[in-house]
């Protein structure tokens, strides 16, 4: 279970928020919630997850924008 204090939840939804709405974001708030959401010597095995991830969520926000 990840546990996060309100401020970090809150950079955590502000910056989904914007990678969802393709808006811009700080690196260091990317940078931040690395570290927050990834539990020690944890590797990514795929780069191609964050990838299709990310295309998953535009084509979720695209969909409710047309609903």
């Amino acid at each position: 279970m990840i546990v996060l204090t309100d401020q970090q939840a809150m950079t955590v939804h502000r910056l989904l928020t914007c990678i969802l709405l393709n808006e811009t974001y700080s690196l260091t708030d990317v940078e931040d919630a690395l570290i927050w959401l990834s539990p020690e010597n944890r590797q990514i095995l795929c780069p191609f997850d964050s990838l299709w991830s990310k295309n998953l969520a535009q084509e979720i926000v695209r969909e409710l924008r047309q609903g």
